[in-house]
């Protein structure tokens, strides 16, 4: 009698989803999206909650092989059409021409924010937003305006902006506040208007998984 087939193992067949699957490979960015773009659907539909979303994200991004990134992922379900990767979600510009304007609560922040403030007021609240990655940038213009960015308390912030008979502000000095939270980095430029950074009282949980 002929030996039994063996069973397929369930893993490879997800590592195949990956390109480049072998476990042992270096894991490229494209792929590390991929696994994260699955987080966000799962967010998205509930199945992660906002604190898990996080500590899985964080470890998407600290993971070094195709094969530390099985893991993240095993226990959801892989969307039958490819999401679009979570980086590019709600990605546009927040601008304030002789108006208020808040954006806040949990949503995705993507690797670039532009904020723009023209006579107006705009409000870019970090506390309880979804990282969707652990360093973002945002780009803050004010021309005769004033923009405010609440971030958590643990982030480490990072402004290489400029002012011209404008000003910028970062209550509690411009280093590192915590190596466990999240990279903001602000750029652009004040001209008679203000940018201020404040810390406000919630830290993201990141954690080291890897």
């Amino acid at each position: 009698m002929s030996a039994s087939a063996p069973v397929p193992d369930p893993e490879p067949a997800r590592l195949a989803k990956l390109p480049g699957a072998a476990p042992d490979l270096r894991a490229s960015d494209e792929e590390r999206d991929r696994v994260a773009a699955v987080l966000a659907d799962a967010l998205a539909t509930g199945r992660l909650a906002p604190e898990e979303h996080a500590e899985r994200l964080e470890a998407v991004y600290a993971s070094r092989t195709v094969g530390d990134l099985v893991p993240i992922t095993r226990d959801l379900p892989v969307p039958a059409a490819e999401p679009a990767p979570a980086a590019h979600l709600d990605a546009a510009p927040v601008t304030a021409v002789f108006s208020k304007i808040r954006r806040g609560g949990q949503w995705p922040v993507p690797p670039l924010t532009e904020v723009r403030s023209t006579f107006g007021a705009a409000v870019i609240d970090l506390r309880h937003a979804v990282f969707t990655r652990r360093e973002v940038v945002i780009d803050a213009n004010s021309f005769g305006g004033k923009i405010e960015i609440l971030v958590p308390d643990n982030a480490r912030v990072y402004d290489t902006g400029t002012a011209l008979f404008g000003k910028r502000s970062l209550p509690g000095g411009k280093g590192p506040q915590g190596e466990d939270g999240p990279v903001v980095r602000i750029t652009g430029r004040s001209v008679f208007g203000h940018v201020r950074v404040m810390r406000g009282g919630f830290k993201w949980p990141w954690r080291d998984l890897s």
